[in-house]
């Protein structure tokens, strides 16, 4: 693909989308092309440029564990190390799973911490202080290391390790050991804009309204920088992945072949039903028709950043958005590309392929808690079409299967179904958690 052609394509699904802006990367077979289209913020001629920085989201976990698997390189932590060698505020833990609790579990999402906790005070910057509420309020979803559920809180409590271990907040952990040697100017999000470079605004697009596309602040507690507060450009996205790759000049020294190789490989226990095709050290996998993929997906208020990367040739695709449509975006982005002979690796998930259980369904009512979210299971009383619900107003009809996935068709909007599973407790055979959207939820209620 030539610049002015990948130029052409980003600016009309930024068009067909509402994306006010948006920056593309390819790096293909020894070649490279860089490009953008639109405005940082809607509503004036401020245009975006390669080096805008937008809001990364959970693309930052990819940098942090990366940042992590230097300081193993460095013989300072191991993968397998429980992370209670290193935060005290482990100590004091209400759930004694907390104990076996390791760094490779945190960052394979296999820790069994709920998805996203919050402290009182949301404006918290203090790492320690959150790994201290985490550890004294919250109890564990799972066994560690028996599961996969995706953790905002997992990451943040990464954090706090590379600050004991290094003796610097994580920001400069990060911008001095690993964003500064591949060339990349930091940004943070929570930064004053004086302090930094530009920062693209983040934007809502609603179709139809009044104000289709409407510029949104972005919130992220303080406290949950190491998760998702970076901010950076599709050319810092591929910096990365050159790293993680090998391929960029100092990747030996900054991390090694062996801790590119372990962040690389497939956690056995990390099945992320229904966010990838499986999960290694902070970054996802992902099949395509011509083998496996990695990276990571990022999503904020008003923004998206997805980076892919093929180790089998060093193919590399980044795009970040400043809109809420970036998500979409991005799906028709790799159609795009598949069709012009770059097969990207993209999660579609897909329709059960078990018959659907018409009896017993019963057994999955309940209550499902992930830290403060609560889903409600009911069947109704002729023993059909279990019904889901949450605090949020969510209401949808469960399609359950022999093999325990279901599909969920939501009653109160018209959009397409989504995919979920139940999950058995291999020792008593009863259902304890439901997995939807990469977040398990622990049953603690039978109805």
């Amino acid at each position: 693909m030539e610049a002015d052609q990948a130029e052409d394509l980003l600016r009309t699904l930024a068009r067909a989308h509402a994306v006010p802006g948006a920056q593309l990367a390819i790096h293909r077979a020894g070649s490279s092309l860089s490009v953008t289209t639109g405005v940082a913020r809607t509503g004036t001629t401020d245009p975006v440029s390669t080096t805008t920085a937008f809001a990364l989201g959970s693309v930052t976990k990819a940098f942090t564990a990366t940042l992590v698997g230097q300081l193993v390189a460095e013989g300072e932590i191991e993968w397998d190390d429980p992370v209670a060698e290193y935060v005290a505020e482990f100590d004091s833990a209400a759930d004694d799973a907390f104990s076996g609790i390791t760094l490779r579990h945190l960052l394979s999402h296999t820790g069994g911490l709920v998805a996203d906790h919050e402290t009182d005070d949301v404006a918290e910057t203090s790492l320690a202080r959150y790994t201290a509420s985490v550890a004294t309020t919250t109890r564990t979803l799972h066994r560690p290391g028996s599961c996969f559920s995706y953790s905002n809180s997992g990451y943040n409590i990464l954090g706090r390790v590379v600050e004991a271990v290094t003796d610097m907040k994580w920001q400069a952990a990060l911008a001095n050991m690993t964003l500064r040697p591949l060339g990349i100017d930091p940004a943070f999000v929570h930064d004053a804009p004086s302090r930094q470079r530009p920062l693209a605004q983040c934007h809502t697009v609603r179709p139809g309204g009044a104000r289709p596309v409407t510029p949104v602040g972005l919130f992220l507690p303080p406290s949950w920088a190491p998760a998702g507060g970076l901010a950076g450009s599709a050319d810092d996205l591929a910096g990365l992945a050159t790293l993680l790759l090998g391929t960029c000049p100092d990747a030996a020294a900054l991390l090694p072949e062996e801790q590119r190789a372990e962040m690389h490989a497939r956690t056995p226990a990390a099945d992320a039903f229904g966010m990838a095709d499986g999960w290694g050290l902070g970054l996802a996998r992902h099949t395509s028709p011509d083998g496996d993929w990695l990276g990571h997906d990022g999503t904020v208020d008003g923004g998206t950043a997805h980076l892919r990367f093929r180790p089998a040739d060093g193919t590399i695709v980044a795009l970040t958005t400043n809109a809420t449509t970036g998500t979409t975006m991005w799906a028709e982005l790799v159609d795009a590309l598949r069709e012009d002979g770059v097969p990207v690796g993209d999660h579609r998930p897909v329709a059960p392929a078990t018959p659907r259980l018409t009896t017993g369904l019963g057994r999955f009512d309940g209550d499902y808690r992930n830290g403060d979210t609560l889903f409600r299971v009911r069947t109704a009383e002729d023993g059909t079409a279990p019904r889901l619900t949450d605090a949020t107003g969510l209401v949808a009809d469960l399609t359950v299967h022999e093999d325990l996935t279901f599909t969920a068709r939501r009653t109160d909007t018209d959009t397409a179904p989504y995919t979920g599973r139940f999950v058995t407790d291999r020792a008593s055979g009863e259902t304890h958690l439901m997995q939807l959207g990469g977040r398990s939820a622990r049953r603690t209620a039978a109805s």
